[in-house]
């Protein structure tokens, strides 16, 4: 649902964030990214190895063809996370706009089983209108990584935080 729109809305700062995401975890070899839409399009580096995840074939297509075209090493998989996890080994997990469409057991669950050292979750800080959120903090998922012990990092944008968790 947000896929485009957050491709959009990252584009002005895209190198920065990345930048800035990976002077904390270091610079992965093997990124998985669920709910990728087309931002593996957009990924700044091409010497890491992609897994794009997504429910959309259509945009699944436009990354293997990107991937094929700019001779990326990478794969686009076709996973559904309300019903199935990734069991993909990888150094960096992206979850990008996307728990607040899953249930918070299944964003546990999702936590829980992820076979990465560190996971990227991000939230939108601005409603679908355009408006800030009084609350862009997401409560409900600090708590979760409090119960499950995952140390956590904040780093804000105006329209998006994201959470840097250390499993």
């Amino acid at each position: 649902m947000f896929s485009k729109e957050s491709v959009k809305e990252r584009r002005e700062f895209n190198r920065e964030l990345y930048e800035k995401l990976f002077k904390k975890t270091g610079k992965p070899k093997k990124i998985l990214d669920l709910g990728s839409g087309l931002s593996p399009i957009y990924f700044p580096y091409k010497d890491v190895y992609y897994i794009a995840v997504d429910i959309e074939e259509a945009s699944l297509r436009k990354v293997k063809k990107y991937f094929k075209k700019n001779k990326i090493k990478g794969e686009a998989v076709l996973i559904n996370l309300k019903k199935e996890i990734p069991n993909i080994k990888a150094d960096i997990a992206f979850l990008f706009k996307i728990l607040d469409q899953l249930t918070r057991k299944r964003t546990e669950e999702i936590l829980l089983n992820l076979k990465t050292e560190y996971i990227i979750a991000s939230f939108p800080t601005k409603t679908i209108s355009g408006k800030r959120m009084n609350k862009p903090k997401r409560n409900w998922f600090e708590k979760m990584l409090k119960k499950l012990n995952y140390k956590y990092e904040l780093l804000r944008y105006f329209n998006e935080i994201f959470y840097i968790i250390k499993k």
